[in-house]
């Protein structure tokens, strides 16, 4: 039972979210108001540990996925995000929903995990084609599960939890040229989560007035709950790192 417990927890775990990074081309000059709104595709790999309560106790279980194992649980996925930016402040929303679903003659499970940000760059240094700027915000996260057991192990679960960080990090932008622009970023999280650290890069093309488009890479790390409470009823540990590469899309005006 923990053997196909375990595969259908860390399976469940695989993900293709709609939520991409949005940049843009060009700094708009100080004063000028820009903004843009984006959605895009991504895989992600998983690699850690997931916890959480049942009838019969507290599991923990390893998670190790490749980005090729994650894309047959989608059941939906949603993600938005946006800027808007005067040269001096860039001010950046993000969301993202995501439902996974699987099931055998063990298990049915779904899992929906959503996350939203907003942060707020303040552009203190340019230099030469670079810009370079200190964030801060806020990202919220929820994670719900629903598991049931065709066996005596236990009958339903929906374990699950919530936590919200405050961030700080760098932002990076070199404008390459009047098309090209590469964005970089890196914050850690302070909060719920015992460690939280965000990466990302992302290469932006803007071919045309309006549209940008962009290929991108982040590496997430989350470190939620302690695996001592693993008596408790309320149980849930996330200490997962997440790698995603994706292709995304914007409006930009």
């Amino acid at each position: 039972m923990q053997h196909r417990l375990q595969r259908s927890a860390t399976l469940f775990l695989a993900l293709a979210s709609m939520i991409s990074g949005t940049a843009y081309a060009e700094a708009p000059p100080a004063g000028d108001w820009h903004y843009g709104i984006g959605t895009g595709i991504s895989s992600f790999g998983l690699d850690g540990d997931l916890g959480f309560a049942t009838d019969q106790g507290g599991i923990i279980r390893e998670i190790d996925l490749e980005n090729d194992d994650t894309s047959d649980l989608v059941d939906s996925a949603f993600g938005l995000n946006g800027f808007a930016s005067n040269g001096r402040w860039d001010i950046l929303l993000a969301y993202g929903t995501v439902t996974l679903e699987d099931g055998n003659s063990v298990l049915d499970a779904e899992w929906e995990r959503t996350v939203a940000e907003v942060a707020v760059v303040y552009n203190f240094c340019q230099f030469c084609n670079s810009r370079w700027g200190l964030l801060f915000g806020a990202r919220a996260t929820d994670h719900e599960w629903k598991i049931t057991s065709r066996n005596e192990a236990f009958d339903k679960v929906e374990p699950g939890d919530d936590w919200n960080d405050f961030i700080i990090g760098l932002s990076h932008v070199m404008t390459i040229s009047d098309h090209w622009a590469w964005r970089n970023r890196a914050d850690a999280g302070f909060g719920d989560t015992e460690e939280a650290y965000f990466a990302s890069t992302s290469l932006i093309w803007q071919p045309f007035e309006h549209w940008q488009f962009n290929i991108n890479a982040k590496y997430i790390v989350t470190d939620f709950g302690d695996d001592a409470d693993i008596n408790d009823s309320d149980f849930y540990l996330y200490n997962v790192d997440d790698t995603s590469f994706g292709l995304g899309v914007s409006f930009v005006w």
